[in-house]
């Protein structure tokens, strides 16, 4: 299953473009007049703010995630009593370009600005909730979530459900087992080992049933759709129920895409089993690290498929080298570790030779 950040924005963009006019409707000067004003709306879109809500209690580690995504230099590290309501940041990130984030309160918190907590909700381009991966989230969160956004309307409320990723944060404190540093040279990357893979998938599964499955029909699965052997989108059938939609933009399901959905779709549809695995992968619970910059460009893939497409082009612009999101130096390695050998005879850090 293939995807990079630059197949799907492409893909963002081509659904982004939903006008089709044809010369021969407008004649060649008004289509000149505009295309200039679509690619004038396009600039001035592209030069808005990107705003992003990030739902989570505090120390989830949120700024963080943020900052190890996009460049951006929001202050990290509080963790007081949340106020209840929304709280409006503002920075610059590596391109130059402005990111606007909404600090909200988790949903098991006292929430005492409902409407401003709607009103960021809805005005947000894209919608992170973000869980510290070394607690198990209140089973209360995804219900209240479900009712802040159902008193907002069906319109709103399904919108809103259609930008939301969920994350598990701080992945890194999960240990043991052990993470793995794969060095390439002089960068590498964080991996876990298989055993605490595996624990991490238990928990960003029992993480989408407490936060994403309550929410139903509000959420919205979408991916790109695989191209036949002639290099033409496929498509894909839509199913009996209705939620299941394709063309030759983009393949939508209207729901919680959870495992057995998919397992039922796979079963119905095998031809599409790709389009249906990015379907799933779309409503998994995401772990991450900002530390160690584990899985930020499965999450910055996540976000890409979610955001307005308005927003498409800002978007874009926050982007940096997605490719090397997940690298560091392996010179920075040793700050991360919690064990350090140590050469007793020479009285400093032992960098080569067996282990102790």
């Amino acid at each position: 299953m293939s995807m990079n950040v630059a197949d799907v924005m492409s893909w963002g963009e081509s659904v982004a473009r939903t006008a089709r006019i044809s010369a021969a409707d407008l004649g060649a000067r008004r289509l000149g007049e505009l295309r200039r004003a679509v690619r004038d709306e396009r600039a001035a879109a592209a030069a808005e703010p990107l705003v992003v809500a990030v739902m989570g209690a505090p120390g989830v580690g949120k700024a963080s995630l943020l900052n190890a995504l996009f460049g951006t230099d929001f202050p990290v590290g509080g963790t007081k009593e949340p106020p209840g309501r929304p709280e409006l940041r503002e920075s610059t990130g590596n391109t130059g370009h402005i990111l606007k984030f909404w600090d909200m309160p988790g949903m098991a918190d006292s929430w005492a600005g409902r409407p401003a907590m709607l009103d960021a909700l809805i005005t947000s381009d894209v919608v992170v909730w973000a869980c510290h991966a070394d607690a198990r989230p209140a089973g209360c969160e995804g219900a209240r979530l479900r009712e802040l956004l159902d008193s907002a309307g069906p319109d709103h409320a399904r919108r809103v459900g259609g930008r939301i990723a969920a994350v598990l944060t701080k992945a890194d404190l999960l240990s043991p087992p052990p993470w793995i540093f794969d060095a390439r040279g002089r960068r590498g990357s964080f991996v876990p080992g298989p055993a605490l893979a595996a624990r991490l998938e238990r928990r960003a599964a029992r993480a989408e049933q407490a936060l994403l499955a309550p929410l139903g029909d509000l959420l919205t699965a979408a991916t790109y759709p695989t191209a036949d052997p002639e290099g033409r989108p496929a498509g894909i059938l839509p199913a009996d129920d209705g939620r299941l939609r394709g063309d030759r933009h983009a393949v939508r399901y209207r729901g919680h895409f959870s495992g057995s959905v998919h397992e039922r779709y796979r079963d119905a549809h095998p031809e599409h089993a790709d389009v249906l695995g990015r379907l799933r992968d779309d409503h998994r619970v995401i772990p991450c690290s900002a530390r160690f910059r584990y899985n930020l460009p499965r999450l910055l893939l996540a976000l890409a498929t979610r955001v307005t497409p308005a927003a498409v082009f800002r978007f874009q612009r926050m982007l940096d080298d997605a490719a090397a999101l997940a690298e560091l130096p392996a010179s920075a390695v040793a700050r991360h570790a919690n064990l350090v050998r140590w050469d007793g005879e020479r009285c400093r850090p032992a960098v080569a030779g067996p282990a102790c």
